[in-house]
């Protein structure tokens, strides 16, 4: 998909802090939650707004020289058939391109959320029956989660750069 303005067609939403939001009791902890999608969904975009910027607008305006000329050169008495082959091929790098940054986020969507659901797993094994009615414990526990989540946002941020 195409980039349009402020829009972007990569989404980096961090699901992965809101779905233990609802059972923390510790509204600090929400917080934390909250900061850490929020932070993750900042880095990603800001990474992905510099790739478009940089790199996918100039293979896109080349794209579109590049039909410009198919028009010069068939001019208004050329066969359709090759102006649309022309026209077809110019966008072929800008299509690939495009395909090239939506993989990538993809596979770092799923290696994000795998690993969040390795905190979400971790924190689940420290819960025993009962456990939901111990303030300290479940804060323990939540702590745990948090913090594990934090530790993947950061590992995850360094991991945007290369992109």
């Amino acid at each position: 998909e195409r980039f349009r303005g402020d829009t972007s067609p990569y989404c980096f939403c961090c699901c992965f802090c809101c779905c233990y939001l609802s059972i923390m009791s510790n509204a600090a902890l929400q917080a934390r939650a909250n900061a850490l999608n929020q932070k993750m969904e900042a880095e990603a975009s800001a990474v992905l707004e510099d790739i478009e910027r940089n790199l996918l607008r100039k293979v896109a305006r080349d794209s579109f020289v590049c039909a410009v000329k198919c028009y010069d050169t068939a001019g208004a008495t050329g066969p359709s058939e090759i102006l649309e082959t022309c026209t077809r091929n110019c966008q072929l790098p800008y299509q690939q391109s495009s395909a090239l940054v939506q993989n990538e986020v993809a596979q770092f969507q799923n290696r994000l959320n795998r690993n969040m659901q390795e905190c979400q797993e971790k924190a689940r094994d420290m819960m025993v029956p009962g456990m939901e009615n111990d303030p300290k414990k479940m804060a323990k526990v939540e702590g745990v989660l948090i913090d594990c989540m934090a530790k993947q946002v950061d590992e995850h941020i360094k991991l945007l750069k290369p992109m």
